[in-house]
């Protein structure tokens, strides 16, 4: 789910991070324009990237320049999009403009930070750092990751609050991306959002939204990755297997949502068996989503005597295969 810059900032808010007085213009109706007497930014609120380029943003000296300058951006088409909203902005004037996102790196299959001393349009070269999630992530992390891009040492403490901001966003609110591009900072040292890219990941925030399947068959099924599921189900059939149902939980679920759909898969009747299955994962936390399975394994009623197989790999793979070897102790 990608947000409108405009969603991204009212998020940005909830955290803390600071982000320029603004106003969402709708196309047919009027804002209050006392405060737009002075110079104010014009954003198309579209999803598509290099806005500026394109012509969606637009600076306006003041109310009736805005109301002229809105008038040509809500003709325009972006990317194949409407502008039917428009984000008006104070205008900022940065000393300096910086970059910071927290993202997925599919080769690493983690978490990594990206920052860069030099922020705006044409971004390259940011430092990225990984996060090894088995260790959790401390301030030292986060402080020698801005030293190690290239930040000036007066620079560290104030950007290390607004990096713990973001990274409360991107893990809590279940982002993809969590991208300030620029950040700008003021002379007097206030650092505000200039821009906001947030993409939420579906499955967890919609886990409403999860397919779920009957069957009509025997063997619950928990899986993860769309085409890898599919094969998957169709090797069981293949082997004399009958799927009670087809579901996944691709992305990176928390415990909570894999718990509750286990309670769905496990609660039909007839079950003789139960295969969790997926290939190995990027950015999947392994001991997180099975930590959720077995949790919502113990909540079944009555409890599965049925043979459970579970083939997961991917980041935390080895603490999950120690926890499932506890419970198995356990039981």
């Amino acid at each position: 789910m990608n947000l409108y810059e405009y969603e991204g900032k009212k998020l940005f808010s909830r955290y803390g991070i600071a982000v320029p007085r603004s106003v969402l213009w709708r196309n047919g109706s009027e804002p209050r324009r006392q405060w737009m007497k002075n110079p104010v930014v014009l954003k198309a609120q579209v999803l598509a990237g290099e806005r500026k380029k394109a012509g969606g943003i637009l600076f306006a000296s003041g109310a009736a320049d805005a109301a002229r300058r809105s008038r040509a951006l809500f003709r325009k088409n972006i990317a194949g999009e409407a502008v039917k909203n428009i984000l008006v902005e104070k205008r900022v004037i940065g000393a300096r403009e910086w970059y910071v996102s927290f993202s997925y790196d599919t080769v690493r299959r983690t978490p990594v930070l990206a920052l860069s001393p030099r922020g705006g349009t044409g971004i390259a070269n940011a430092r990225v750092s990984a996060i090894d999630l088995s260790f959790g992530v401390e301030d030292f992390f986060f402080r020698d990751a801005i030293r190690s891009a290239g930040f000036r040492r007066e620079d560290v403490f104030p950007l290390l609050g607004v990096v713990k901001k973001l990274w409360s966003i991107f893990w809590n609110e279940s982002a993809l991306l969590a991208e300030i591009n620029p950040l700008f900072r003021l002379s007097t040292g206030e650092l505000v959002a200039g821009d906001a890219k947030v993409i939420l990941d579906d499955e967890k925030v919609r886990p409403d939204a999860r397919r779920f399947i009957s069957l009509g068959g025997d063997i619950a099924i928990l899986a993860s990755g769309g085409g890898a599921s599919l094969l998957s189900i169709d090797v069981l059939v293949r082997a004399g297997g009958r799927p009670a149902n087809y579901t996944e939980y691709s992305g990176n679920p928390s415990g909570s949502v894999v718990r509750a759909l286990t309670k769905k898969v496990l609660s039909q009747k007839g079950l003789r068996g139960c295969w969790v299955v997926g290939g190995t994962a990027n950015f999947t936390d392994i001991y997180e989503t099975l930590s959720g399975f077995v949790a919502g394994l113990r909540e079944v009623k009555p409890e599965p005597r049925y043979p459970i197989v579970i083939r997961r790999d991917g980041p935390r793979q080895k603490e999950a295969f120690r926890m499932l070897e506890r419970v198995r102790e356990d039981e």
